[in-house]
């Protein structure tokens, strides 16, 4: 597993659209707006939704829907 608190990585959808970026922390950032929280393989909301797991650094529903990647920079 990842330990994506230890560096720096842009987060984008499938699409390829920019989401935001995560510096050295748990947090995914647009700016200076938080956006959203990583905890070990989990991603989710701020208010603790889970939006899904990550492998390989993409992000999957738990239905199964790719929804976001996680790429370092």
């Amino acid at each position: 597993m990842i330990d994506y608190s230890k560096g720096r990585y842009t987060v984008k959808e499938t699409s390829g659209a920019l989401v935001g970026r995560i510096d050295e922390d748990e947090f995914v950032r647009s700016g200076t707006s938080l956006l959203f929280r990583v905890d070990g393989d989990e991603f989710y909301t701020l208010n603790g939704v889970l939006i899904g797991f990550i492998e390989n650094g993409i992000v999957t529903t738990p239905k199964g829907e790719r929804r976001y990647s996680i790429i370092p920079e």
